[in-house]
Parts: structure tokens; sequence; C-alpha cells
């Protein structure tokens, strides 16, 4: 049966009493008497009882209707990611219905974590109007400053519905001046946790019925001085004494030779299996049945943990399924000098078999520390290596560098697997240069990595070609990926199913962009039982959205919608709705809703994905978000949004150095009829001559190249006058249309060539060439009529809209002398309506034209900026820094439903509905300049 990680049970689960508790009622009447503490702090040394009256506390509380979360901490909660993530599972425990996705938001931005996770945490325990009291245990484990700086932010912003208990050997890493003038303070150190004389013979006499006499117990108590960890020895040693009160009046000296006498008593007592058991089962932090026989080599790892429950040497329950225990940590510490003493040659020894246990059961956190501290660093890596690819295939990628950075920063660039786990994660994030530098490495030291076989090599050289590709691929670079059909898939069997995933993945990606649409389908086809056999979503998503953008150039609908679609479900299913592949497919799919015309669906998913920013996928996927985003705001009219979209697009291409982008950036001003920064792309000029296509250029340099072409043609059209005859700059602008469509219909395919074909049809309108004009829209208005899309052709501009009228007009008269499809008419007639539609409500009549608008028709609505107040630019630049609402009431001396009330205002004036969006679009017009 498998065994349930300590993080699932024994961090989330206070402590249970194996009898009885004495009761702390003194202790409890502190904390139930001042009813505005926002911290109960609990420190003293070892042994004085404070995780137990944490406990007792909570169980208090409860039953007084508070929600109670408590976490058990370790030295792995100082990476602040991971600290995050169990205590948002602790809520999650605690609180049904919290907010799963925040735990897929650490591992994708790792870096801002705090930004994002802290202000949703505070808002939502406000927001939900309950008070919750989260426990923090052994608070003294923690030292990292940036978890220690989470925390504070935590009690000093999270409201009244938030509280803290926390238990710690010292005072420190904690607010404790600023809680203490705010009144926010209760306090108990370990003289107020000290058993008095009353609860010290409850303890002796009542819960452990020893047969003392008041004056023994009052000896006991003034020896021990209600030390709990030496009262519990002095209850063990005496069971087996027959003159108590002479065993009582030999204990003297500080607390340290109390607890060293009377263990080393205890000891005296045990059988040598029972003895054997208690010093080797000490060396991990927490034990369950399978680890305590690992190290014993007791067989009935279960049945003698019970038996030492059961004799109250020391052993705490973690959950109530009695799976997991730990040592009281004074035992502990005492066991484990005794190991060290007696056993010095076992400690490591037994170090390495609780890493092996760790490792073999799925633990590689505790695996590697066991590791470390047997001296096997090269075991310790190994551990990192055979989980780091899981990791990464479940975009778990700050997992797996918190992993790494356990492992000394010496070891790491010899180890050539793990630095390829290391450059897959940063390819993941994003991080181009840490990526490359890792990949690298790696590269250098293969050759001399004596761990790796002749199999390991190959496998790694074939993975490294795939990092590679990947790398280049998110920077629009597809130079490299052809060498993987003979590298890669030509040797399949010999390497894991991610390889070949992401491999088939970048193949699909050349493919389309060499305009062999049909094989990229086919690549998807064969690859799939790959995709299938990796435990992650994310390259199943990719494969999906890129077999969808296959069959898009083909313009095959009914498989588009199946592939975005099928995207859509596996991300949101598998990392749920708000993760980073969930938003990537959405920007697929927004693509296809706004050409189908579902404008509201698109721009709910395209601004999803648009909050990615430059971590928004491959160039593709960012054309349909910034490119097909502002093309809708600026058909709700809204023009200074859509420019604003349009230079953050820009400014991602610059920054990333995609020409693509920056090209689609630059055709999209045209469109919408802004000032075109000038941009060449860097191809060789290719001579226009109409009727033949010229030579293909090699890869994506195809497709810039019609781009840059579409602009300047969408140019010409913009700045030339509607003419009465046909002009030598008309047929010069027709020509170029009519060489696009040869490039188009002969290289990148169906949809390239409707698209190239109305824009032909426009500008043979604009020349006065109507029935050319016609014949040349006709066939593409039957494509969209039969596929459902609109928006190719209401994008088409004004011309396009008076070749539509006009041709609906002739088939309402019945004039119309060619063929046409069955329902293009009443087609037709919805374009027509949209039109119009799009003028009311302040876009365009021209659709989406390019330029100025010509010859009378309707002008863009102007969309003035809004009017902030002072308070609220204020405000906004508060949330740009990731304040909650609650600090921010507190750092404004407001209220919170007064900033709850500013914050509705900015949404409904920015046109948002959340606070990373209101920022973005207060960005995006300049207006957190203005504060």
């Amino acid at each position: 049966m498998a065994v349930v990680p300590p993080g699932a049970s024994s961090k989330f689960r206070p402590p249970k009493p194996v009898g009885q508790w004495v009761p702390r009622t003194r202790l409890t009447d502190v904390l139930r008497a001042d009813s505005g503490w926002r911290l109960a702090l609990i420190h003293a040394p070892a042994g004085f009882g404070k995780s137990t009256l944490a406990a007792q506390w909570m169980d208090l509380l409860a039953s007084q209707g508070r929600t109670t979360v408590w976490l058990s901490l370790d030295r792995d909660d100082n990476n602040t990611v991971w600290f995050l993530s169990h205590l948002l599972e602790a809520i999650g425990r605690a609180k049904a219905g919290f907010d799963d996705e925040l735990q897929q938001l650490l591992e994708e931005r790792p870096d801002d974590a705090e930004r994002y996770v802290i202000p949703a945490l505070i808002n939502a325990i406000d927001e939900g109007g309950q008070d919750v009291v989260i426990a923090l245990d052994d608070w003294h484990l923690v030292t990292d400053k940036r978890t220690l700086n989470v925390t504070e932010r935590l009690l000093d912003a999270g409201g009244t519905h938030l509280s803290f208990i926390i238990t710690s050997r010292t005072r420190s890493g904690l607010p404790l001046g600023r809680l203490m003038v705010r009144n926010q303070l209760v306090e108990v150190d370990a003289v107020s946790l000290r058993f008095d004389q009353a609860e010290s013979q409850s303890f002796l006499v009542d819960l452990n019925r020893l047969d003392l006499g008041g004056e023994d117990v009052a000896s006991l108590y003034r020896t021990t001085e209600g030390w709990i960890a030496a009262l519990q020895l002095v209850s063990l040693s005496l069971r087996d004494h027959s003159e108590a009160s002479a065993f009582i009046e030999r204990l003297s000296g500080g607390h340290q030779s109390i607890g060293e006498y009377l263990a080393e008593n205890v000891f005296n007592t045990l059988e040598p299996d029972v003895l054997n058991f208690l010093l080797t089962s000490s060396v991990p932090e927490r034990l369950c049945a399978g680890l305590a026989s690992a190290l014993s080599g007791v067989e009935q790892g279960q049945s003698m943990l019970e038996q030492v429950q059961a004799r109250d040497l020391f052993l705490q329950p973690l959950d109530e399924d009695g799976t997991w225990y730990r040592y009281h940590h004074l035992f502990e510490g005492y066991l484990r000098r005794r190991l060290d003493r007696d056993y010095p040659g076992r400690v490591r020894e037994l170090h390495l078999t609780a890493a092996h246990w760790y490792s073999d059961n799925g633990f590689p956190s505790d695996a590697v520390d066991h590791a470390l501290a047997a001296g096997d660093i090269d075991f310790a890596v190994e551990i990192v290596e055979s989980r780091a690819m899981w990791l990464v295939e479940h975009s778990s990628m700050a997992t797996l560098l918190a992993l790494v950075g356990k492992i000394p920063a010496d070891r790491v660039p010899g180890q050539a697997r793990l630095q390829m786990a290391i450059a897959w994660a940063n390819t993941l994030l994003h991080l181009a240069a840490e990526a490359q530098g890792a990949l690298d490495q790696a590269e250098t030291v293969m050759p001399s990595d004596a761990t790796l076989s002749d199999d390991d090599r190959f496998e790694l050289g074939v993975e490294s070609l795939v990092v590679q590709s990947c790398i280049d691929m998110y920077g629009d670079n597809v130079s490299r990926i052809g060498e993987l059909d003979e590298k890669c898939f030509a040797q399949a069997g010999r390497l894991r199913p991610w390889i070949v995933s992401v491999g088939a993945n970048l193949s699909t990606f050349k493919k389309i962009h060499d305009g062999q649409y049909e094989l990229g389908l086919e690549q998807q086809l064969w690859a799939n039982r790959f995709h299938d056999q990796v435990s992650g979503p994310f390259s199943n998503v990719y494969g999906h959205c890129f077999a969808g953008l296959a069959a898009y150039a083909l313009l095959d609908m009914d498989q588009v919608e199946k592939q975005f679609a099928l995207a859509v479900e596996l991300g949101r299913r598998h990392a749920g709705r708000h993760s980073h592949a969930a938003r990537l497919a959405g920007a697929m799919m927004g693509q296809l809703l706004y050409e189908r015309g579902a404008l509201d669906k698109a721009e709910r998913l395209l601004e999803e994905t648009h909050e990615l920013g430059s971590e928004g996928g491959v160039v593709d996927f960012m054309i349909s978000t910034f490119a097909t985003l502002a093309r809708i705001k600026e058909l709700r009219g809204d023009s200074s949004k859509a420019a604003e979209i349009l230079d953050e697009g820009d400014a991602v291409a610059d920054s990333l150095g995609l020409s693509r982008l920056k090209l689609v950036i630059n055709l999209e001003r045209v469109q919408l009829g802004l000032k075109s920064r000038t941009f060449q792309p860097g191809l060789a000029p290719v001579p226009v001559v109409h009727g033949t296509p010229g030579q293909r250029l090699e890869g994506l340099a195809e497709t810039s190249y019609q781009i840059f072409l579409t602009t300047q043609i969408r140019s010409a059209l913009a700045d030339a006058a509607p003419a009465d005859g046909t002009t030598p700059e008309h047929l010069a602008t027709v020509e170029k249309a009519r060489y696009l469509l040869d490039r188009a219909a002969a290289y990148t395919g169906p949809r390239a060539e409707l698209h190239a074909r109305i824009l032909l049809a426009a500008a043979l309108q604009q020349a006065g060439l109507h029935s050319e004009a016609e014949e040349t829209l006709l066939p593409a208005l039957n494509t969209c009529c039969r596929l459902d899309l609109v928006r190719p052709v209401l994008d088409g501009g004004v011309a396009c809209s008076e070749l539509v009228r006009s041709i609906s007009e002739e088939l309402r008269l019945g004039t119309a002398n060619y063929d046409y499809h069955p329902n293009l008419g009443s087609f037709l007639s919805l374009l027509i309506r949209l039109d119009l539609n799009t003028a009311v409500n302040g876009g365009t009549s021209r659709g989406l034209s390019g330029g100025r608008q010509q010859h009378g028709g309707p002008r863009r609505a102007s969309v003035p900026e809004p009017a902030l107040s002072q308070r609220e630019q204020t405000i906004l630049l508060l949330i740009d820094k990731g304040r909650s609402n609650r600090e921010i009431a507190l750092e404004l001396h407001l209220g919170i439903n007064t900033v709850k009330w500013y914050l509705k205002n900015l949404f409904s004036s920015l046109g948002v509905s959340g606070r990373q969006a209101c920022v973005d679009e207060a960005r995006r017009r300049d207006l957190l300049k203005q504060a």
C-alpha cells in the first residue's frame, strides 16, 4: 500500500494526546480574555509544551466557530514558494472552495509570487467574512528573509478575519513591536508555560496514576520548576521505583542534568530491541512504519511504533490514522546524541537508508536532505535528477529549481542530466538566457560525465537538440528543427516520450511555417501516442494548438474547433482555468471565436492570455493575443486601449527580438488607422511580377514577407483617395495585391489565400474596377459563408463593405449571373447588419480597413481618458505594488468598504473586471505616471 506523504498529514494537523492532556485553563483564559489579538506567540525552549498549548487553543477557537488552520513548519519552508504552497494547502484543507489555482501560479511565477498570491489570499479571507486562525508550529526553523517578510506582511495587513498562533523557540522574525503598539499581541513565554503545582499534581497523579503524596509532588515541582519534559521523564522513572520519595530526594541540578539523568534512567530499563529501535529511528524528523522498519531492521515497524507510544516514550502521533509519528524534540535530541556517542559509524549509514527510503517512496526533498546529511552528494544529485523531468512535465518548474538549490553550488555545473533539467525548467519559464546557459553547460560536461552510458549520451544528445529548438521556437527561429526528423523521430523508441512529444510539436511548428500543413497534421497524429504517455498536460496542449493552426491554414474549421477545444479543456482540467497552459490555448480559441463574430467570449479568453505578457507562448499565440484583442477594443470604440495593447505587443517584440510579431503589430496599426512605425523586416527585396509567385522564401521568412506586403498594400489603400478613374498609383497597389494573392495561394495555404483575395478585391474596388472586384471577392464570400467566418470580410474595409452591399442587392433583385452559396444572401445581410451595429456602438463602419475614414462614412467614436482623482491614482499605485485591500485601507487610513468602492469605480472607469487588469490598463494609458 502506498505511503501517504508527511506533507499530506503531519504538516496540516496539530498533535493529538496519546491519552489525556493536562488542561491549561489558566493559559486558555488569557486567549479568551483578549478578543483583539492578531498574533498569539508561544515561545520557549524544547520541552515546555508549546505545540500542546497551541493545539488546545485551536480546539477552543474551533469550538467558537472559527476556521482553524494548522501548519507544522520544517526547514524546507525557508523556500518561500514552498512555504506559500504549504500555507495555501493548509487553508484549502480547512476552508472548502479556496482557490486552488493560486498553487499553479506559484509554480509559474516563482520570482514574484508574493505580489500575486498575498493580496489574493488576504482578500479571499477578508471577503469570506469568517474568522480564520492559522497556527505556525516551530517558527524558529524559518530563517529565510523572503519567507519572514511574507509572514510579516500577513500579520500586518491580514485584516480582522485573519489571526495567527505561532510557536517558536525564539521571538525573532516577527513584527512584535508594531503588534504590541496596536494591542494585537498575546505572548506566552517559558515561565508561563511551566506547570504550576496544581498542574504538576494533575499530570503526575491524575493522568499518570503515580502514588505520590502532596510533599512528593511539591518537591518534584520545586526541583523541575514545572518543566514539563522533566516531569514526563520523572513519571517514566517512578513507575519502577518502590521508594519514590528517596528517588525524588536525589534529584537536583539544572534542567539539562535532570534531563540527561532521567533519560539515562529510563534507558537502563529498556529491552535491547526497543533501545535499538529508538536510537535508529531517531534520525529522521518524521517516522512511519516502512521507514522505521528500514532503519531498525524490525519487520513489524507499525507494531513497534505503537508499543513505543503505549509506553509513553515521547513518541507523538502526527495524524489521526496513526501513520506518521515524531519524537518529542528534547527526547529526539538525546537519542541522536546517544546514537552518535555509542555508534558513531552508524549515523551516516542510517541517513543513507532514510535517503533511499524517501527517494523510493516519492519524497525527494527529504531524500536529498538525508543524502546530504550522509555526505553523499552524488546520491543527492541522483535523487534530484530522477525526479526532475516529472516536475518539468507537470509544470512544477519552481519546485525543481528549489530542489536544485539544495545541492552544493559547486556540484551542479558538472552534472549533465541536472543541467538539462534546469534548461527545461527555464525554457518553460520563458527565461531564455538562463535556459541557454544551462543547456550549454550540459553539452560541455556531457562527454566527461562518467555516470553516462552510451545510451544516455545518445538520449541527452537528442534532448539537447530538442531543448535548443524549443528555445529557438520561443524566439521564432526554426533553423535547427529540421534535424529532428533524422535524430529524434527515426529513433523514437530509444527516447523518453516527453522528448518525442515536444520534438513532434517543434516539427509541426516548422511544417506549418514551411506551408506543409497536411504533413503537420500527420505529425500530430503520429505523436498522439507519445503525448498520451507524458504525465503532464503541457506538451499535449501545445500539440492540439499546433494541430489547430495547421488545420486553420487549410480552413478545415471543424478540425480547428475540435483541436482548440481539446487544448482548452486539457489545460483547464489538469492545471486550472488560469494556468499557463489553459491561457495559451485560450489565445487560439479566442482567435477562432473572433473570426466567427463571438466578440464577448473571444475578449474574455484573450484578456486572460494577455496577462501573460512576454510569457505568452510562441509568436502565433502572441499575435492572437495582441493583434486580435486590439481589434476587439477598436470595435468596442476604444481606440486608445487598442493602441496601448499594440504598443505593449511592440515592446514585447523588441525585448524578445521577435521581428514577425513586430511586423504584425505594425500591420495592425495601419489597419486601425494609427500612425505606423517604420519597420523593415530585413528581407532581400523581391521583384513584384504578377502571374508568377516567384521563389518561396525559407521558413518563417515567407510568412514575414507576406505580412510586410500586406502592410504596404493596406497603407497604400489608406493613403489613396477613391478613384474616378484608374490611376497609376491604384494600378500599382492592385498589382502588388495580385502578387500577394499569387504567393499566398502558392505557399501559405487557403486561409492566407482567403485574406489576400479579400485584400485584392478591396484594391480593385478602390481603383474603380468594380466588376473585377466583385468577381474576385465572390469566392471569398462563398467560403466565409460556408465556414461561418464573418470577421475576415468585415475587416476588409470600406471597399469590401461596398462590394458586400452591391452583391447583396444583385442577389435581392435576381440580377446576379454567377454561382453562389445557397445561404449567401442571408450571410451578406448578417454582414451588413454587423457592420452597421459596429458604427452605432462606437466602432467604425469601415470594419478595420486600414487608414483614415474615407468619403464621408461614419467616424470612430472618441473615447476620452477617464479623469481619475488623486486618491484613485494613489490606489492604482498601491495595487501595482501588490497591496491587498486591507493593506491599502491601513496605509491610506480608509475603511475597507471605502477601498472596495474606489476599486469598483476604477474598474468601471477603465472597463476591466480585476485588479491586475486594472493596473495593466492604467499602465497602457499612462495613468500610473500621473500619480
